[in-house]
């Protein structure tokens, strides 16, 4: 009886579902109704291809790469000097409060804070000049990195050198910021 009961319920379903929604049992009878109904209850757009939508480019909607790089390049000469004068003003504008930084020879600075007390109390930036520094865009981020020839001290001891250094630039509202910062001494030239 169960068995009977499932049975009838499954092909009364099967006979009254259909992809265009409940059709009558006289319907589904007709021969070949079942695949017309499919066909016919698909969208016209989907039997022929769909012609791409015009998406503006980003990089429309923001300056030429080559005024961001020439930006960029500026800011990084603004970003040394602010260290080498410690101006803490210009530093505070141009490091965002999410910045990170990482060296192996400064193990316990790693947030904006830390960065700026170090940079304002135990760095000592005498001449810094940059070398083979490159720029790369991606949207509102830009990666500057390059060969750093300093001379310094942090805490009297001899920082001078040449360093590998990657920035990370972010635009927020047209502004732009440094987010991270990673440096690594280069060993000595003998």
């Amino acid at each position: 009886m169960r068995l009977t009961i499932i049975h009838s319920c499954f092909w009364t379903l099967m006979l009254a579902v259909t992809p265009t929604g409940i059709a009558t049992a006289q319907e589904k009878q007709k021969p070949g109704t079942t695949i017309d109904a499919w066909r016919q209850a698909l969208p016209p757009e989907t039997e022929a291809p769909r012609p791409a939508k015009e998406i503006p480019e980003v990089a429309s909607l923001l300056p030429s790469s080559d005024e961001t790089r020439k930006i960029l390049l500026s800011l990084e000469q603004s970003l040394m000097e602010s260290l080498k004068v410690r101006d803490a003003d210009s530093l505070s504008q141009l490091i965002s409060g999410d910045f990170t930084f990482a060296s192996p020879r400064v193990i316990d600075v790693k947030d904006r804070t830390k960065y700026l007390e170090y940079a304002l109390r135990d760095l000592k930036l005498t001449s810094y000049e940059f070398e083979k520094t490159t720029v790369r865009l991606f949207g509102r981020t830009a990666i500057v990195n390059g060969l750093l020839k300093q001379i310094a001290k942090v805490k009297g001891e001899d920082w001078g050198g040449n360093y590998l250094v990657t920035d990370v630039w972010i635009s927020r509202d047209g502004t732009w910021r440094v987010v991270s910062r990673h440096e690594s001494p280069l060993p000595k030239q003998k």
